[in-house]
């Protein structure tokens, strides 16, 4: 009993085998043996699976005369008819419905005949389908129709011809998105330009509230966007973040749709719901061109967003990042080629902001000597952007009010000074530490209680973390330097 059924799996291979190397000789000679016509692969596909996905009409004759399923469906939900029509098999699908394969049959996505064929730019059997009855209307699980489906793979013909079968321009689907919305996503210029000339809402928001431009924008299709653009197509549209085109392309470092858009007039001030501009968007991408492409259209670098943080503090690292983020992006030569054409494009006066960066809380003028190190740990670990701006502008960290305790800090200003600058560009250099003011401050506080040297954690998390951790060293030195002390 076990040899027979091992003789016969034997033989629903070799059927299987046979099928799948599309030779008839060799399917005729394993039907003749003891075998299950019906017999499945580990996705659930039948020997009729395969004839109908390579379209050999013989094959299947034969299939069908030895009483194989066509009704069969694979673990995707796809049967023999579904099979055909997604491999454009036309002939195949003839063959099949006169067998009385199901016309109404799906599978587990809910796509029928027509949207299989749609969604592979069959239009022989699209058009077949159509005319047994098939609907342009219907939608599959997702809710894209049979023109949603076509315009996704770009299959300008076929979008031509359910046009002229009376398919809605502007059906959404689940998420919100029209056709020409799905286009634009997938980035298909010549497919978007024949839905436009056919009438398709350009200004058409999904659920986000995004265009098609910003689908066109956010997926860096440079062509689609100027085809949009000359469509006349609103240029500042934003979505329900407040988010517009430009600052999409930006975020990305695509130039040339940065370039598009500005050249149609996009306004480079808009902030969206929480404050950031398109500048902000270009300096956390650390695309150095565009930031210079933004500054020469008017944008201004002494913006701020929701958290007060300016763009040469997003460039840095700013609040948003964990510490050893923060520095790392500092030290790249991208920060340092932003920080430069800032500082080169306009008169920045961080004495003179309206709005003042949580680290500019932390000045050091106000304290006394012991408590420098800490409070300059603290202004670097929110912002190190930021705190090297307002060295680099001469902010004051030498003490003021008491003679004697401004003269303790000039001995920790003199040996923290170069300390701080190897941080910010050497990470791996000395760390900034209080050490060196604690023992100023002893030489002329005697009678100050010693502390146990504080331990540093193991690990670069992102809670714990100081500034006496050491970080990766950066493999260039930025052109930019702090100010000689």
């Amino acid at each position: 009993m076990a040899e027979t059924r091992t003789r016969i799996q034997q033989n629903d291979l070799l059927l299987h085998e046979a099928v799948i190397k599309n030779e008839p000789a060799a399917v005729r000679e394993a039907l003749e043996r003891p075998t299950d016509v019906n017999c499945r692969n580990n996705y659930g596909r039948a020997p009729i699976h395969w004839a109908a996905s390579r379209g050999n009409v013989e094959i299947i004759n034969l299939l069908i005369e030895a009483k194989c399923d066509i009704e069969a469906a694979d673990k995707f939900g796809m049967r023999p008819l579904l099979m055909a029509g997604w491999h454009g098999h036309l002939e195949a699908v003839k063959t099949l419905v006169r067998a009385g394969a199901c016309l109404a049959a799906t599978n587990k996505k809910h796509n029928d005949l027509l949207q299989c064929a749609c969604s592979r730019g069959a239009i022989d059997v699209a058009n077949y389908a159509i005319s047994l009855g098939a609907k342009v209307q219907d939608t599959d699980a997702a809710g894209d129709a049979p023109l949603a489906l076509a315009s996704r793979a770009g299959h300008t013909a076929l979008v031509e011809m359910l046009l002229n079968k009376g398919a809605y321009i502007d059906a959404v689907n689940k998420v919100g998105r029209t056709s020409l919305h799905v286009t634009c996503e997938a980035g298909h210029s010549a497919t978007a330009a024949v839905l436009i000339v056919k009438g398709a809402s350009k200004e058409a928001r999904d659920n986000s509230g995004r265009t098609p431009l910003h689908l066109a924008a956010v997926h860096r299709h440079t062509e689609l966007v100027q085809v949009l653009l000359d469509a006349e197509c609103q240029v500042d549209a934003v979505d329900n973040n407040g988010v517009t085109a430009l600052q999409m392309a930006c975020a990305q470092g695509c130039r040339g749709i940065v370039e598009h858009l500005l050249a149609f007039g996009a306004n480079v001030h808009l902030q969206n719901n929480v404050g950031s501009s398109a500048l902000h968007a270009a300096c956390a991408a650390d695309a150095n061109d565009i930031v210079e492409l933004l500054l020469a259209h008017g944008a201004d670098p002494a913006m701020t967003d929701q958290w007060a943080q300016s763009p040469v503090s997003v460039a840095g690292g700013g609040a948003t990042e964990s510490p050893p983020e923060g520095f790392r992006r500092a030290a790249r030569g991208s920060f340092s080629a932003i920080l430069d054409l800032i500082t080169a494009t306009t008169n920045l006066d961080i004495h003179q902001e309206q709005h003042w960066h949580s680290s500019q809380n932390f000045r050091l003028h106000t304290f006394r000597p012991i408590h420098y190190p800490a409070r300059l740990r603290r202004a670097l670990t929110i912002s190190p952007a930021d705190t090297r701006l307002q060295l680099m502008k001469g902010l004051n960290t030498i003490a003021h009010g008491d003679g004697q305790r401004a003269h303790s800090s000039i001995g920790w200003h003199r040996e923290a000074s170069q300390r701080i600058q190897d941080l910010l560009y050497h990470p791996r250099a000395a760390p900034v530490t209080a050490s060196c003011a604690t023992a100023q401050h002893r030489r002329t506080h005697p009678r100050m209680p010693r502390r146990a040297p504080a331990t540093a954690p193991t690990a670069p998390h992102a809670a714990s973390l100081r500034l006496r951790t050491p970080l990766p060293r950066p493999e260039t030195r930025p052109p930019c330097d702090l100010p000689p002390h």
